[in-house]
């Protein structure tokens, strides 16, 4: 049986020019649902120390993430869907042109579209179906029996978790790997980036950027494509003499 190519997407940073848990964490604190005193004294500060380049953004998207999970306790799922539908209207087109022309340019080629997330399933699930999705794989949050979150998660915006899902993926729909696309931003994309034959690192994070210039294979086989303003840059990775230095 001849073996199917597939492209599997990241969303946040990758996709989506934000964090769709972010715009949801926001938003619901915005209109009071979640506690506004712990946005203000926790999540704020860490989005400001990146703004102002004096944290990384890996970290600030790690310990908000966090926060967010702990506040969210206790929800129901029809308000958080409610604001979940919100999200995905007032987002879903603020995307990166890069990321959309190749996603684009691989459906109509007869890829397998895969979306493997670290963000809540019922925020991506919506958000990746708009964009012909195939297979949606994201966090996935836990309610109780009557329908309150718990506060406990299935995460997958690791590198360890993202393999796993790549391996179940590649399983069901019997992909070649080697012809296959991976597309990410940061570290926890870096799995998705040894699995495949092709390797698109979208705005990478320093700590994606270094790892793969650290790893002969992986620099060989990476493409680095940056989107500012109206322009987008994409080079070999393999074709850079440089040292990379963090903030």
């Amino acid at each position: 049986m001849q073996k199917n190519k597939a492209a599997f997407f990241d969303i946040d940073g990758t996709l989506f020019r934000n964090s769709l848990l972010i715009e949801h964490y926001f938003l619901m604190t915005k209109d009071g649902i979640l506690d506004k005193e712990n946005w203000e004294e926790n999540v704020k500060p860490l989005y400001q120390k990146y703004e102002d380049r004096k944290g990384p953004y890996e970290d600030y998207l790690d310990k908000a993430s966090l926060l967010y999970q702990q506040n969210l306790k206790g929800i129901d799922k029809l308000t958080i869907n409610i604001y979940a539908k919100k999200v995905i209207e007032n987002n879903k087109s603020k995307i990166y042109r890069v990321t959309k022309n190749a996603l684009e340019y691989h459906k109509k080629m007869g890829y397998k579209i895969f979306v493997i997330s670290g963000s809540p399933d019922f925020l991506v699930r919506d958000f990746a179906k708009i964009y012909g999705a195939d297979h949606t794989i994201a966090t996935k949050y836990i309610f109780d029996d009557k329908d309150k979150f718990t506060g406990k998660i299935l995460p997958m915006w690791d590198s360890k978790n993202k393999k796993k899902s790549i391996d179940f993926l590649t399983e069901k729909y019997n992909i070649d790997l080697e012809n296959s696309h991976a597309y990410g931003d940061t570290n926890g994309d870096f799995s998705m980036f040894e699995k495949v034959g092709n390797a698109h690192a979208i705005n990478p994070s320093y700590e994606l950027i270094e790892r793969l210039y650290n790893n002969k294979k992986l620099r060989e086989k990476t493409k680095i494509h940056v989107e500012r303003k109206d322009v987008n840059y994409t080079f070999l990775l393999s074709d850079l003499n440089v040292d990379f230095h963090q903030f």
